[in-house]
């Protein structure tokens, strides 16, 4: 068993009156690829945010590195998480290198100096990202997938152990999914820890070490994607019928749903 790098326990949330989630428990393994899937509303950005420290618990815990991450400052919790939402605010002043530099900044005072250490994490950014070429391009003239890129290279560079994303894929055409793809497997393979909310569950279930199954802050599943791909679950989570297929080379399973319950 791999060190254990977040603990959720007993976790409870409201939101306008609204419980979003109730006695939540789980544990997050070093060196792993977590996948969040789950119907729309039904809680998987909000649970990024808490892991992130954005959003604070009404109730439970949740210990980064076996600390309670609610008595840490937002500064230490940046030198070990790092977070990237679904919706990216569009630096329309910025060209590609300028928004990748802004990824250092969260492990920096204001009287802090840039260093090598930083253009060598924004360089490895740039290069594993595959962006390097647009460095002196602004964001607002590349295309989606292009800024996309841009956002996964300024999250990488800040270096951090724990990566929190959500919906990385969302909106990218099939080449620059299997570039995100690539470059999460890299980052899993170099020893970080990645959790992403992911909407399409064959692509999840594709890629990932683990997934978490949810449906109204409800844990339906949480395994190995070919555990968690099973009909009574998915009937749970998305109210749907499906067939289930073995892939005849990767023996990974696939999903084609073709009826919705009642």
């Amino acid at each position: 068993m791999n060190k254990i790098v977040m603990h959720v326990n007993s976790l409870h949330f409201r939101r306008a009156k609204r419980e979003i989630f109730s006695d939540l428990t789980f544990s997050i393994e070093a060196g792993q690829f977590i996948s969040l899937i789950g119907p729309n509303g039904t809680g998987k950005s909000t649970l990024l945010k808490l892991l992130a420290g954005i959003l604070k618990v009404d109730r439970g815990e949740i210990l980064l590195f076996n600390q309670d991450i609610s008595s840490l400052k937002s500064r230490d919790i940046a030198k070990q998480i790092t977070y990237m939402p679904q919706t990216t605010h569009l630096e329309t002043n910025f060209t590609v290198m300028q928004v990748v530099e802004m990824g250092r900044n969260k492990n920096k005072n204001r009287f802090s100096n840039w260093d090598p250490n930083d253009a060598s994490a924004v360089q490895y950014a740039m290069d594993l990202t595959g962006i390097t070429h647009l460095k002196d391009r602004f964001v607002p003239s590349l295309s989606g997938g292009e800024r996309q890129l841009v956002y996964l290279a300024k999250t990488i560079a800040q270096d951090t152990p724990i990566l929190l994303l959500d919906e990385p894929t969302s909106d990218l055409d099939i080449h620059h999914q299997v570039i995100v793809q690539n470059i999460i497997k890299t980052l899993v393979e170099n020893g970080k820890t990645v959790i992403a909310a992911i909407h399409d569950i064959n692509l999840a279930t594709r890629i990932s070490d683990k997934c978490m199954l949810l449906k109204d802050g409800i844990f339906i599943a949480y395994d190995e994607p070919n555990e968690i791909i099973q009909a009574n679950y998915l009937e749970k989570t998305f109210n749907v019928k499906s067939h289930i297929y073995e892939e005849q080379f990767s023996h990974k399973k696939q999903i084609i749903p073709y009826e919705v319950l009642k």
